[in-house]
């Protein structure tokens, strides 16, 4: 498979990770977002750049055309449990101070030619005991492409350098994450779209203890705008995954895939299908799955429902893939003036099985959070709240199970 992302980008002191995009380029066959953060989310949303993991339909929607954006977060958070450690847990206070930039140039859908959209954010993170953790996290993510009447030739990227806890390890853990794929839509009617794209994925941890993987992938999709509020897809993606301590793994993916707004208050994004994977010790069909459901109840109010199925290969149990599903559910109201309330719930089960060589497994990690917050908006620009988080773990595994409580205050500035 084609080494899309050239090497010079993978230096260790300039590693970065994806925030969210706006693009001008509508591909069917890109894989969903995991827009639900799943067992260790929490940031209040102060919308200064749009999260990666959240739709806003009903949101403000810039005006297309060339623009540069620049914003700044700073947080301030108690955690009482910052290693999530069934045992002897640490708190400490935690800050968080994130610029970040993006810029967009020839975004306009119906426009041809080149286009180009680009966002950075760097995080640096503060432990006011526990410095050794200190660190600082960056993020980067591309988009560029060229467009005419019939054809859309996009390649997009990302690129990662974490130190935050993983939903696999449940603890701190220092990573670099790239992603990027070459794709070529090409439209021979009006109504219908075919898609063709390779990729790869890469995660490459600093510590020993865990384990590095790589991910080649070709794909094919069709997409049928079926109405203007109706957009309906179906997607193949074949895939090698080679890590350590697991041998190589086949993936074959089959999905189909719906993007409705019946009104101009819902907004549904669902795809679904089923994938099968051939390891060492044989192979296993699991679903796939990244569905979300947006509803404006009324003016200033909003609600969403998020799900995800899908399987991945554990970087810290040799041998081992686990099967990752879970539900959110949010809402924001106007409280009236300038102050918001929002709130965010779900559970997540992981249960790990071995796929390659001999030993016990069984591991199964049942996850809640709940995350409520309050805001006040000073202007459209600069905002402030209030935020608590809960969240635990209740897995069958004493070591892997553990209670975390975490509250604090943020602010957001948009440029």
């Amino acid at each position: 498979m084609i080494q899309l992302l050239p090497s010079a980008f993978q230096g260790r002191f300039l590693i970065f990770a994806a925030i969210g995009l706006v693009s001008g380029v509508r591909l069917l066959g890109a894989e969903l977002l995991p827009r639900s953060p799943g067992r260790l989310g929490g940031d209040l949303d102060t919308r200064i750049v749009p999260r990666a993991d959240t739709k806003e339909p009903f949101g403000r929607q810039d005006e297309v055309g060339d623009s540069l954006e620049m914003g700044l977060k700073v947080s301030s958070e108690h955690d009482d449990n910052i290693y999530f450690g069934a045992i002897d847990p640490r708190e400490d206070l935690v800050t968080k101070v994130a610029p970040a930039v993006a810029y967009r140039r020839g975004d306009d859908p119906e426009s041809r030619g080149g286009y180009l959209s680009v966002a950075y954010q760097p995080a640096a993170v503060i432990y006011a005991e526990h410095r050794d953790n200190n660190r600082v996290d960056q993020d980067l993510s591309w988009e560029l492409g060229w467009r005419s009447r019939a054809i859309r030739i996009a390649h997009t990227g990302s690129a990662r350098h974490l130190g935050d806890a993983t939903a696999d390890t449940g603890t701190l853990t220092d990573r670099i994450e790239l992603a990027n794929s070459l794709r070529v839509a090409w439209s021979p009617r009006e109504r219908l779209g075919i898609e063709v794209a390779v990729g790869r994925e890469t995660a490459s941890y600093d510590s020993p203890v865990f384990r590095d993987s790589e991910t080649d992938f070709g794909e094919v999709a069709l997409r049928y705008d079926y109405s203007p509020k109706t957009r309906l897809g179906l997607a193949y993606r074949a895939g090698r995954l080679d890590a350590s301590s697991l041998g190589e793994q086949r993936i074959h993916r089959s999905t189909g895939r719906i993007e409705w707004q019946p009104t101009s208050k819902i907004s549904v994004d669902l795809e679904a299908g089923v994938e099968r994977r051939a390891f060492d010790n044989g192979s296993r069909t699991t679903p796939a799955i990244e569905a979300r459901v947006a509803w404006m109840a009324r003016e200033g109010t909003e609600v969403y429902l998020g799900g995800y199925c899908r399987e991945q290969a554990s970087a810290f149990l040799p041998g081992e893939n686990f099967s990752q599903g879970g539900v959110e559910v949010g809402a924001s109201q106007r409280l009236g003036g300038h102050w918001f309330g929002r709130i965010e719930g779900g559970v997540e089960r992981a249960a790990y099985s071995r796929v390659s060589g001999t030993g016990i497994s069984g591991r199964v990690d049942r996850i809640r959070f709940i995350r409520p917050s309050l805001e006040y908006r000073f202007t459209d620009h600069f905002s402030m709240g209030l935020f608590y988080r809960h969240l635990v773990n209740r897995s069958n595994r004493e070591t892997f199970g553990y209670e975390s409580h975490g509250g604090g205050i943020e602010m957001g500035y948009r440029f």
